[in-house]
C-alpha cells in the first residue's frame, strides 16, 4: 500500500510545491501538488517520529491503530488497519502539521477476497484543503479498482485513476470525518498508554529552556521554532495555560499549552533531534499554540529545511485590517546544522512596498500592514504578500519576491521583483 501510494503521489508531484500559507486561495491543482509533497515529507520522517500503536481483536477481526507525531507532538499520520475473514480495510490520514485545518490526505484501501482465490482491490485518495474560503473542503477524490487473480501481487501502481464526483451531502460527511477521526485516534492512543517508541524522550540538550511552538516544525522534522525566556531557570508550570487547555474539546486535550506574556520572552530555532538551541529568531511570539484568536505565529520553511520565515501577527481590535504583522524574520541554517543568522524581512518588505507604491500610485503610505509568507524556495527566494490599509484610502496588496543571500558579511536581502495583486476583502473588517 505504502509503495503504491508513494509512486502515485510522485507522479502527481512534477515540481516543488509552495507552502500554502497565503491569504489568497490557491488553485485546486496547487493544493493537491502541495499535499503530495507533504505526504512524501511525512513518510520520510516516520522512522524518527513518536509512534503510538494498539492492536485489538474482536469477532475475528484484528484492528491495528497507529499514530505518528513529530517533535512538537503534532500528529502527522494516523492509520487504522482491519483484517478479518471478509478481507482487509486500511485508512490512513496524513495531516499537514503546519496547518491541519487546511491540508489533509486520506488514503483508503479495501481488499476483498473471492471464493476462487482472486482479490478485488479498491483504493481512494481524498485531498482536503481550502475552497471558496472554507477550510477542510474535499478538493479532489481519485479512485482505483482492480481485480487480481489468485497468487498475483496486489499492486495497483499501473491501475488508472478516475476522478470521483461527490454530492454536497457526501462532501460534508467527508469533511466532518477528517476533522474528528484523526484527533479521536490520537487522543485514544495517548489515553491507552505511552508510545511504542519516542526518539525525543532521551534528548536533553537545552530542552529546559524552551517549549516548541505547534505548527512550526520543518519539513524534515528536524527543526522548529520555540518559545523561551531570557533567564537562567524557568519553571514552565508557571506558564501552563490551564484555562485554555480546559476550554478545548476532549479529543484536543492531548498536549500542554504554555503562554508567556513576560517582557523577556523570545523565540528560538531549535534542533529537535539534539534538543539544542541554534539561536534566536528575533521574534517574541507569546505561546506554544500556533494561534490565539488573531494573534498568530506562522512559520514557512524551504523544502530542504534550511531557510525559514517566521511571521507573528496580532489582532487590531477594530481597525480596518483584521490583523497586522508584528514581526517578520528570515533565517538560514547552514550545512553544519548551525544557524547562520536572521534578518528583519518585515522592515525590508515594508520599505519595498512603500517604494513601489510611491512610484506607481504617488504619495507616501503611512497606514497599517499585514504580511504573509507564501513560499520559501531552496534557492532562498522568499515570496511575500504584503497588504496595507492607508489613512487616505490607499488600500493595497503587493507580492514581493526577495532573495536571502549569504555573504562574507552575513545574510543580506535583495529584491527580485514587486507586483500588484488583487486585494482580498476577507482581510478587512470593512472595505471602503
Amino acid at each position: 500500500m505504502r509503495k503504491n501510494a508513494i509512486v502515485f503521489l510522485l507522479l502527481v508531484l512534477a515540481t516543488t510545491a509552495p507552502a500554502l500559507t497565503r491569504w489568497s486561495e490557491p488553485s485546486v491543482d496547487e493544493q493537491v501538488k502541495y499535499l503530495a509533497q507533504r505526504y512524501n515529507e511525512i513518510e520520510a520522517q516516520l522512522d524518527r517520529s513518536i509512534h503510538y500503536t494498539r492492536t485489538t481483536t474482536e469477532a475475528g477481526v484484528t484492528r491495528l491503530e497507529q499514530a505518528w507525531l513529530n517533535g512538537a507532538n503534532d500528529p502527522i499520520k494516523m492509520a487504522i488497519d482491519e483484517t478479518g475473514p471478509s478481507g482487509r480495510e486500511l485508512t490512513e490520514y496524513f495531516v499537514d502539521p503546519q496547518d491541519p485545518s487546511t491540508g489533509t490526505v486520506v488514503l483508503h484501501r479495501k481488499e476483498t477476497p473471492r471464493p476462487d482465490g482472486a482479490t478485488d482491490v479498491e483504493e481512494t485518495r481524498q485531498y482536503f484543503g481550502t475552497k471558496n474560503d472554507e477550510s477542510g473542503e474535499l478538493l479532489r477524490e481519485l479512485r482505483k479498482k482492480a481485480h487480481f487473480k489468485a497468487g498475483e501481487t496486489l499492486d495497483t501502481v499501473r491501475t488508472p485513476s478516475v476522478i470521483v464526483d461527490r454530492t454536497e451531502a457526501e462532501q460534508a460527511d467527508a469533511r466532518d470525518r477528517i476533522f474528528s477521526e484523526p484527533r479521536k485516534i490520537v487522543a485514544e492512543l495517548k489515553k491507552a498508554g505511552p508510545p511504542a517508541s519516542d526518539p525525543f524522550a532521551s534528548v536533553k540538550g537545552d530542552t529546559d529552556k524552551f517549549r516548541v511552538i505547534h505548527g512550526t516544525v520543518s519539513p524534515d522534522g528536524r527543526y522548529a521554532i520555540a518559545l523561551g525566556l531570557a533567564r537562567d531557570k524557568i519553571n514552565w508550570e508557571e506558564f501552563r495555560d490551564k484555562e485554555l487547555e480546559e476550554s478545548l474539546a476532549a479529543d484536543e486535550k492531548i498536549e500542554k499549552i504554555y503562554t508567556a506574556k513576560e517582557k523577556d520572552r523570545q523565540n528560538y530555532v531549535v534542533n529537535l533531534t539534539t534538543g539544542r538551541i541554534l539561536g534566536k529568531t528575533g521574534c517574541n511570539y507569546l505561546g506554544t499554540r500556533r494561534g490565539y484568536y488573531y494573534d498568530e505565529c506562522a512559520v514557512t520553511w524551504s523544502p530542504d529545511s534550511r531557510t525559514f520565515v517566521e511571521v507573528t501577527s496580532e489582532g487590531t481590535k477594530g481597525l480596518i485590517l483584521k490583523w497586522i504583522y508584528k514581526s517578520c524574520r528570515a533565517g538560514k541554517i547552514g550545512e553544519t546544522e548551525k544557524l547562520i543568522g536572521t534578518v528583519d524581512l518585515g522592515k525590508y518588505a515594508e520599505n519595498a512596498a512603500r517604494g513601489f507604491l510611491a512610484r506607481h500610485k504617488g504619495g507616501k503610505f503611512a497606514g497599517t500592514i499585514a504580511i504573509s509568507a507564501n513560499d520559501v524556495g531552496n534557492d532562498s527566494v522568499i515570496t511575500l504578500e504584503v497588504v496595507g490599509s492607508g489613512r487616505n484610502n490607499i488600500d493595497f496588496s503587493v507580492t514581493e519576491s526577495i532573495r536571502l543571500r549569504e555573504t562574507p558579511g552575513g545574510l543580506h536581502l535583495e529584491t527580485v521583483n514587486v507586483r500588484n495583486t488583487p486585494i482580498d476583502g476577507a482581510l478587512f473588517f470593512e472595505l471602503h
